[in-house]
């Protein structure tokens, strides 16, 4: 019984130290580390006492992150290169292997210590429970693990960072939502559904909109069309 409660710790120990070369190497879209077996992580999240969540609870969380009520803050424990590509609306980029660099930053926020925080992205990731731990011992109480799928970064529209929506338009299509209001100049342009769409200007809700046309690669940059040239 001993050796597996040590079993554990060790596996995520070995994932957790090769997060670092992996990110460096992962496609943007795929997981920044080694995963291990899901049931390592579901287990690791019991014996934290931190609720493991799927994308039906986070998506019926997405109208406080999009109305910013303070219900729900969401963190994304990836690298910051994964972060800029794409990221669960709203979501507060806190690379688990810089937390302590990036703490005080998140501190200063001061979010109460009973605010819900979702960390994960759906996948079974021990770089969120790395950060889940941290703020647990911080004192941070309403924890949940969004590591049950499906994966938000591979089936949503994704929330992008200025860098990220520059990436993307190297050979994707720019709307500027604050000029095509009802989409029709993308409708009429009618790019091919392979290629990235950026929404700037506007809402999450036009990405939606878009994402519902059959585009798979829709990403919402929540600044000015111009910002991205």
């Amino acid at each position: 019984m001993l050796k597996r409660f040590m079993l554990l710790p060790m596996l995520l120990f070995i994932f957790l130290i090769s997060a670092v070369s992996f990110a460096e190497n992962a496609p943007l879209n795929a997981p920044a580390i080694a995963l291990p077996p899901a049931q390592v992580i579901m287990k690791a999240c019991a014996d934290m006492g931190v609720d493991a969540v799927d994308m039906a609870y986070v998506k019926s969380k997405l109208p406080d992150m999009l109305n910013k009520t303070g219900n729900v803050f969401v963190i994304d424990a990836r690298p910051a290169r994964n972060y800029d590509a794409g990221h669960i609306p709203t979501a507060y980029n806190m690379y688990d292997a810089k937390f302590n660099l990036l703490f005080p930053k998140f501190e200063a926020l001061n979010l109460p210590k009973d605010t819900e925080i979702i960390l994960g992205v759906g996948r079974p990731c021990p770089m969120s429970l790395n950060d889940a731990k941290k703020l647990k011992e911080k004192g941070y109480t309403n924890l949940k693990a969004f590591v049950k799928g499906p994966v938000f970064v591979e089936t949503m529209p994704l929330e992008v960072t200025v860098k990220g929506a520059k990436g993307y338009l190297s050979d994707g299509y720019l709307i500027n939502a604050a000029v095509d209001t009802s989409l029709e100049k993308f409708k009429s342009d009618a790019p091919a559904k392979d290629k990235p769409v950026v929404i700037a200007g506007g809402s999450y809700a036009d990405a939606q909109k878009v994402y519902e046309m059959g585009y798979k690669m829709v990403f919402f940059y929540n600044g000015a069309a111009a910002d991205t040239q």
